[in-house]
């Protein structure tokens, strides 16, 4: 979920406990099996199980109910969040793993030192603390606490995408697609072609560590392989 025009959709801490509020109802009024969450200021990443209908009403009420609170109390006029939300299909035990430690790893471009000093993620549970989610699909596929502590160390790299298997399943075309305009808009090719060279590289790093190929990214975005390839 991301906020209309990639501005702030948190302003504060109220601002955040409304919107976990608004969570723990999805949870527990619309049967969705949350697995991972991150709050971050201008949008919202989510890891659930969930029939699609339970899942598409059950964050409409959440979005249209935050939507109020946050225009109700900070004065703005007109819609907080960008379209309806993203969402993309997860089917593999890699891609279980690899999106859970991509959230958990995402406060790191807000400063924090450690995705575990970071007060508004899933990760403080996976860790031992009470929370929303269901941990034990992800702990079980990794060994337990101490195996997700280390799997989601950020000292091991942000951008690499983790294989437990030597020929595991890429993702399709029309996902690698998708995934890319959620992440930089519809016109991510050229606005990827329009960063700097450090943001560019930074770019490229994440459309590789979500899952896409190379040769995807090639397609998509028009850079040559061997500028993707450096980065």
């Amino acid at each position: 979920m991301r906020g209309a025009g990639r501005r702030r959709i948190f302003e504060d801490d109220r601002d955040r406990r409304y919107f976990v509020e608004g969570l723990r109802e999805l949870v527990e009024k619309d049967r969705v099996e949350l697995l991972a969450w991150c709050l971050m200021d201008n949008h919202v990443h989510m890891l659930a199980k969930a029939d699609l209908l339970h899942l598409s009403k059950g964050l409409h009420r959440l979005a249209t109910s935050y939507a109020l609170f946050f225009n109700g109390r900070h004065g703005h006029v007109g819609p907080v969040f960008q379209d309806r939300f993203g969402s993309l299909p997860v089917e593999t035990d890699e891609h279980l793993l690899m999106a859970m430690r991509y959230i958990h790893l995402n406060p790191l471009d807000l400063g924090a030192a450690f995705p575990g000093d970071y007060r508004w993620s899933s990760y403080g549970q996976y860790a031992g603390k009470p929370g929303l989610c269901d941990t034990s699909t992800v702990l079980d596929l990794l060994g337990g606490r101490g195996s997700f502590v280390e799997f989601c160390d950020p000292g091991h790299g942000r951008e690499d995408l983790v294989s437990f298997s030597a020929k595991g399943p890429r993702i399709s075309d029309a996902e690698a697609k998708h995934l890319a305009e959620t992440c930089y808009g519809a016109d991510f090719s050229d606005r990827l072609v329009a960063l700097d060279k450090s943001e560019r590289d930074r770019a490229l790093r994440r459309l590789k560590a979500l899952g896409l190929s190379i040769r995807q990214i090639e397609r998509l975005t028009g850079i040559g392989r061997g500028i993707i390839m450096r980065a």
